[in-house]
């Protein structure tokens, strides 16, 4: 774990011409296996999930010595044998994530972090031939939350459908090589993103509406959270993860540990400095960043009633939400100018992403940014 986050594993020689390397993603490491072909060459092969995370089971998770056990049969059946091993899952993920980094490093670096922890840790060490509607169907059904909030259901299968994508596009890769002896697509070819749930985001707060819901928030905690939310571009998810640590003074920046597409640093503006500084001095590095009334960490959809409640003592639409304050900041951050690569790394989004659903936004400040930005003389 001391190692850093990198694209190339870290080998070590197990045996003649073989080599177990390890590599640290921003979620779970992998185990891969490299093996010399006797001519200068060699070819890798992932293995399995590394325990640096979770204990070994000896199946999904292997600890080093079960990872060597596994590499040599590997390697024995790709060698020794004349038919050429099932390709896994995370080969064929693999290989599709190397492409696309040779095409768009951002790009892949976000599909890289939704499938190792939306897709891979289930199925990566799964052989693509053996994979099956049915259990696909189960999957993309598990990514929906079960909550009384309409808004964050829709969400979840708009992102649920967005992961399905890039499934698709790495198992379509591989089928695309005759080589790896893939006939039949039907599994995830038959698999049915879900419908009518992608749409812009509608609900935006101006700088007035926000301190409305600040001010007749139901207590401080709602209070902290909604502010938080708006001055950080943060998910709730992630700033209900976020410690006192995770607040850099000097830096003037917060780590978010716990993304939806893996760590990042925030960079924050003056005011939110100021305000992280307000509610975090003085309190033990471990507690929770943002706490309840009762110093407790908000949990998964706590927030949905104090928030409704905000909405209602303030006069505003009951339909609004606290992810409307993440829409909020992605939008002024682009009137104002900030680029696009920026606001992505900033909010843990792609530029894609928010040139797809901010494309009203866009369109309606090009004339601004071309007269603040294009040369003059």
């Amino acid at each position: 774990m001391k190692l850093p986050v990198a694209k190339k594993p870290i080998f070590v020689r197990i045996g003649q011409g073989l080599s177990l390397g390890y590599r640290r993603n921003r979620t779970v490491g992998t185990w891969v296996l490299r093996v010399s072909d006797g001519k200068g060459s060699n070819w890798t092969s992932a293995v399995g999930n590394a325990d640096d995370r979770e204990d070994a089971d000896g199946d999904r998770i292997l600890s080093f010595w079960q990872a060597q056990e596994r590499a040599r049969a590997t390697a024995k059946s790709k060698v020794g044998g004349t038919k050429r091993a099932p390709l896994t899952v995370r080969e064929a993920a693999e290989t599709h994530l190397q492409m696309l980094a040779a095409r768009n490093p951002r790009s892949a670096n976000s599909t890289r972090g939704r499938l190792e922890k939306k897709f891979l840790t289930k199925f990566g060490d799964r052989t693509v031939e053996t994979l099956t509607k049915t259990q696909l169907d189960g999957w993309l059904a598990s990514l929906v939350l079960k909550s009384d909030d309409a808004e964050r259901v829709r969400r979840s299968k708009d992102s649920a459908n967005r992961v399905l994508s890039m499934v698709k596009a790495a198992l379509n890769h591989a089928l695309r090589d005759p080589a790896n002896g893939l006939a039949d697509d039907s599994a995830w070819r038959l698999v049915k993103p879900f419908h009518g749930v992608a749409k812009a985001r509608e609900i935006r707060y101006t700088v007035e509406e926000v301190r409305k819901l600040i001010d007749h928030a139901p207590d401080d905690g709602i209070g902290n959270l909604i502010k938080g939310a708006y001055l950080t571009g943060a998910r709730f998810g992630e700033l209900a993860q976020a410690h006192v640590r995770d607040f850099d003074r000097k830096a003037k920046t917060l780590w978010i540990n716990a993304g939806k597409t893996g760590s990042r640093n925030v960079i924050l503006q003056s005011d939110a400095v100021t305000f992280l500084n307000e509610i975090s001095t003085n309190r033990p590095s471990s507690d929770p960043l943002f706490v309840k009334t009762d110093g407790s960490r908000w949990k998964r959809s706590e927030q949905t009633r104090p928030f409704k409640e905000a909405l209602r003592q303030a006069g505003l639409p009951p339909d609004g939400s606290i992810y409307a304050l993440r829409h909020s900041y992605i939008s002024s951050a682009i009137e104002g100018g900030v680029p696009l690569n920026i606001i992505a790394e900033n909010c843990g989004t792609s530029v894609r992403m928010i040139e797809t659903t901010y494309a009203k936004v866009l369109a309606e400040h090009r004339r601004n940014f071309i007269e603040r930005g294009a040369p003059t003389l």
